[in-house]
């Protein structure tokens, strides 16, 4: 595949109008959207895209813990590591459903369009904590530019980005590696294979 095929996916999955979509391609480049849900993020995935992306990074939960609160292995060393706080990193049982649902749903709707799309979870705003970045020190750092300028949109340029970063060998932590016995496998369950890249600071 050539490099002007290598377009990477961002989702930053909400309700309604709170669905963040990223389409950024090898320029740097992004394009985004603001929709309701996964289906209409797919649809203009298929509107816009006729080959496979490279990957796709989703700003929500991808895999569960059945221990307490929910919470994952990764989740408390980006607390710990960083100094976050349980409402910058939450637990599981403490979010809103539509980022979990829609999340999910997402990444099931994209590999039933792309089958081999490898997807990674993301944490856009615990990626800008531990970069010591803001939103335009981010973009520039990552040589990006887009014209979205809500909240949502940013979130899924940063997505976009990550999974460029993690599978093209430059994020070289994969947080989904390490977990309690309490947590789903992300290499095993029914929404597998899930990756967590994380940048070293």
């Amino acid at each position: 595949m050539s490099r002007a095929d290598q377009v990477w996916l961002g989702a930053d999955p909400g309700g309604k109008g709170s669905f963040g979509l990223a389409i950024l391609t090898p320029d740097g480049s992004a394009k985004t959207w603001c929709v309701d849900c996964a289906d209409a993020a797919i649809t203009i995935v298929r509107a816009n895209l006729s080959t496979p992306p490279q990957g796709a990074g989703v700003d929500a939960p991808l895999w569960f813990s059945s221990g307490p609160s929910g919470d994952r292995k990764s989740d408390q060393w980006l607390r710990k590591t960083y100094k976050l706080s349980g409402g910058q990193v939450q637990a599981a049982n403490s979010l809103r459903g539509a980022a979990l649902t829609q999340g999910m749903m997402f990444v099931q709707r994209i590999r039933e369009l792309f089958p081999s799309i490898p997807v990674t979870e993301t944490h856009p705003n615990a990626v800008l904590k531990a970069l010591r970045l803001e939103g335009p020190s981010f973009v520039q750092r990552f040589r990006v530019t887009f014209d979205e300028t809500s909240k949502h949109g940013l979130d899924a340029v940063i997505s976009a980005v990550a999974a460029r970063e993690g599978f093209c060998g430059r994020w070289k932590r994969d947080l989904a590696e390490s977990r309690h016995p309490s947590e789903q496998n992300p290499n095993q369950f029914w929404l597998a294979p899930i990756h967590y890249y994380w940048p070293e600071a």
